[in-house]
């Protein structure tokens, strides 16, 4: 199995990187690959972000790089060696495996369920986010510069609710705490990660309570999200990014899942499932093909309009809770 010495001793193997995250990336995604970015160019290799989709506003302050996209259809640069970091599976970056040539050389993840698609992988359920991992693989690389903690903070805070959620643990204080003591501006990045919200993401969430609906005793919280709504409020996918731990902040509800319309698919629907205590969201997700953590998983349904999809889901839910 790798351990972070191996995996420094792979990345020096090769010189040009491209770094892919998975779509429609968050705080983790965007804070683990850039500071990996930062860390490979400490190690004299020349690295760049690739994301499929663009950043969410929020993370506006990151990377000190801004990423590259491929438009319209234009092929990738050649020349690099692909890195993968915060992907669980090989669909989720939205790249096909033609466009990948060679494939992905390593992959770095956190997430419970997945696949090992990479060359070289490594996994460690343990993490609370796929920034603990780079930052301890930083530590090993003697990488010690603001920028990079700053992209380990942001990556370990987004992804653990600001050390709210479940999977938050003695070691990510730890790294906190070590990020803290090495000068980072936790007061300005939780400005920009907790309270600096768009407007139509207000919107969203609050249009998104509105209208969800409840079973099993106000247990479970269920909202679909139809293409319809998003462009009748001018709504974009990072609008819609906070609706899931929304729906599960409400007293009484252990589990919230929204189903989001895809742009470029209709018809089939992105599951986000958010869990408080026990429900596991990876076994619901799960059945409809995808997974992720016990307490935060998604998936894909089709079906032929929302009611169906949420019929679908709803049954899948009774079967488990």
């Amino acid at each position: 199995m790798l351990n972070y010495k191996a995996i420094l001793d792979l990345l020096g193997e090769k010189d040009r990187y491209l770094i892919l995250i998975h779509r429609n990336p968050d705080g983790d995604a965007i804070g683990s690959a850039e500071a990996l970015r930062i860390l490979l160019t400490h190690l004299g290799k020349e690295a760049h972000v690739l994301s499929y989709d663009p950043l969410p506003r929020y993370l506006s302050f990151l990377p000190t790089e801004q990423p590259l996209q491929r438009r319209n259809g234009q092929d990738l640069p050649e020349g690099y060696t692909y890195l993968s970091v915060d992907v669980a599976e090989e669909k989720l970056l939205g790249f096909s495996p033609a466009d990948l040539a060679g494939g992905v050389y390593l992959k770095i993840d956190h997430h419970k369920t997945g696949n090992d698609f990479a060359t070289h992988n490594f996994t460690d359920p343990t993490a609370a986010a796929a920034g603990e991992i780079i930052y301890h693989l930083g530590r090993e690389a003697g990488v010690s510069t603001l920028d990079f903690f700053t992209a380990c903070y942001t990556a370990i805070a987004t992804d653990t609710g600001c050390f709210r959620y479940s999977n938050t643990t003695e070691e990510t204080f730890l790294i906190a705490s070590a990020l803290l003591k090495e000068g980072i501006d936790t007061k300005m990045l939780n400005a920009a990660l907790f309270e600096s919200k768009e407007p139509k993401l207000v919107r969203a969430n609050a249009l998104g309570i509105l209208s969800a609906r409840f079973y099993m005793d106000g247990q479970v919280a269920l909202l679909a999200v139809t293409n319809e709504l998003r462009q009748r409020e001018g709504l974009e996918n990072s609008h819609l990014a906070e609706l899931s731990s929304v729906l599960r902040e409400i007293a009484g509800v252990e589990l919230s899942v929204v189903l989001k319309e895809k742009e470029d698919l209709p018809g089939s629907y992105r599951i986000s499932a958010r869990s408080k205590h026990f429900f596991d969201c990876t076994a619901l997700c799960g059945a409809f093909g995808g997974g992720g953590h016990a307490r935060a998983a998604g998936g894909d349904v089709q079906a032929s309009d929302a009611e169906e999809a949420l019929s679908m889901v709803l049954e899948k839910i009774k079967e488990q809770f």
